[in-house]
């Protein structure tokens, strides 16, 4: 099996919980051989830790011949310049979300892939079990005409790292981090989102770390949004930093109401359940569901929320640098980058922001 060569450009806990661990699971398919971070202290240690070579400056990493993907998992502001920086030195890359903060700078990444013809996958990742799942429910119409879809995710916010909170290291807050995850669910399921409405703010600006050293958020940690499709599908979506959720044990679900049928996704649990009374739906288990007798639980087999995107990758890398379609695909990125920025301009006018 070809190997590819691969290297970390950012090496915080992103890097580590997800690509790291990742990595060393797949050594068949990716060997590391090097890694960067702004901060030489992290670097040094982060090479020590998995021993590799660790490089101080990021031209000098991508100066390597041998270097064929770059893992983009650096402060958001930072993604899109780095990837760019990345495909004009004709590497492949993988940028973790939000991929751009701006949708400038969105389209900027999508020109580099298309000139460069580099590979580029762009998180977030939807091509897990349950979205692939809920999308074949959606569209082969098993719960009628879709007409609404309501997503939440929060939690009491990423108080391990204060430089979220900071405007100037993170540019944008919730909707990077937490938000960003049911807008591109939504838009997986329903396609290109036309326009939307909302408001963001910063509820809780005096906060507390995680090690105990208090600091300001300039960043906004709360929101409510509208997004509208073509097909006439309304979604909302909630997200904030202002729930009593530890991270990791976080509110995280989304519903989908049709006329036949409502699809519940609970990404907690990581259930998919599907309230259908006029039918029984083949292959899954007849429940009691908020209420509801005539709902199933949809078996959903096993996956890994970061192996995937890996194997995800790697498969693409192999089949000639083709993402599927409904996956990470540029087109699609750009419009959640755009909805987001919509988004703020929305709040701060109060007027409904169509996506051009």
């Amino acid at each position: 099996m070809e190997k590819i060569n691969i290297a970390v450009a950012g090496c915080g806990d992103i890097a580590h919980i997800r690509y790291f661990n990742a990595i060393s699971q797949l050594t068949d398919k990716f060997n590391l051989i090097g890694v960067h971070d702004r901060c030489p202290e992290v670097c040094s240690s982060t090479a020590r830790e998995f021993q590799v070579p660790g490089y101080d400056k990021l031209e000098d990493l991508l100066a390597l011949e041998e270097l064929d993907t770059l893992i983009v998992t650096t402060y958001h502001p930072s993604h899109a310049q780095i990837a760019i920086a990345a495909m004009e030195a004709g590497k492949n890359v993988i940028i973790e979300k939000p991929f751009a903060t701006s949708a400038k700078d969105a389209k900027l990444v999508r020109q580099a892939a298309e000139r460069t013809g580099k590979l580029c996958m762009a998180l977030p990742f939807e091509i897990y079990p349950p979205f692939v799942e809920a999308k074949r429910i959606i569209d082969q119409g098993l719960i009628g005409k879709v007409a609404s879809a309501d997503a939440m995710f929060a939690h009491q916010g990423p108080l391990h790292a204060p430089w979220f909170f900071d405007r100037e290291k993170a540019d944008w807050g919730v909707l990077a981090d937490l938000g960003i995850y049911p807008i591109s669910i939504l838009s997986y399921l329903f396609g290109s989102i036309k326009a939307v409405s909302g408001k963001v703010e910063c509820l809780t600006k005096d906060r507390v770390s995680l090690k105990g050293e208090a600091f300001t958020s300039s960043v906004e940690d709360n929101v409510a949004a509208v997004l509208e499709w073509e097909s006439g599908v309304v979604a909302t979506v909630r997200s904030n930093w202002c729930t009593a959720a530890d991270k990791n044990g976080c509110i995280y679900s989304i519903n989908v109401y049709g006329s036949k049928g409502i699809l519940y996704i609970n990404m907690l649990t990581h259930q998919l359940i599907m309230y259908s009374p006029n039918a029984p739906v083949e292959g899954a288990k007849k429940i009691s569901y908020l209420g509801f007798d005539e709902s199933y639980l949809i078996d959903i087999k096993e996956y890994d929320d970061h192996l995937d995107i890996l194997n995800a990758f790697y498969e693409a890398r192999m089949a000639g640098g083709t993402i599927r379609d409904d996956g990470c695909n540029m087109d699609r990125q750009v419009n959640i980058i755009e909805a987001i920025e919509k988004l703020y301009e929305a709040s701060a006018t109060g007027y409904k922001m169509d996506i051009m």
